[in-house]
């Protein structure tokens, strides 16, 4: 697991945060790129039927699921913040090009989201799922870049 090693880094929340909560499903470090699972049927339609733990959070395994980015280091069953929008310093697993289109991948890094055939059905997210971000700046594989997170 590529983290960067000073945890979550964040260079601009352009003045208004966006974050949100939810429930760790398993340990999640600081600065992982986190994804959502969990059962259907959680909330009605009704604010009164929403509790913080309806969101369940794990460690991000596919660029289609990722929503943000962890704010701490949590045990499992633990609450956790996410930075569902911001400016972040994150590692990089491939090329990255300054300004364009970024996904994550399972090792919490970042690379260009890249080209795909047009989606097969429905439920193949294919290009368009897989952007996280846009990148300010270039980066390598094994390097930084600075992504603006917009999951």
């Amino acid at each position: 697991m590529t983290l960067n090693p000073e945890g979550f880094v964040q260079i601009s929340d352009f003045g208004n945060p966006k974050i949100f909560s939810g429930k760790a499903r398993a340990a999640i470090s600081g600065g992982q790129v986190v994804g959502c699972s969990g059962a259907t049927a959680k909330v009605s339609s009704g604010l009164s039927s929403y509790v913080t733990d309806d969101i369940e959070l794990y460690v991000a395994d596919a660029a289609e699921n990722c929503v943000g980015i962890a704010l701490e280091t949590v045990a499992s069953g633990a609450r956790l913040g996410i930075a569902a929008d911001g400016v972040f310093i994150l590692p990089c697993f491939g090329s990255v090009f300054a300004g364009r289109l970024v996904q994550a991948g399972t090792a919490d890094a970042v690379a260009n989201v890249g080209s795909q055939a047009v989606p097969a059905n429905a439920q193949d997210s294919s290009m368009a799922g897989n952007a996280f971000g846009r990148s300010l700046t270039a980066g390598a594989s094994g390097g930084f870049a600075i992504v603006h997170v917009h999951s």
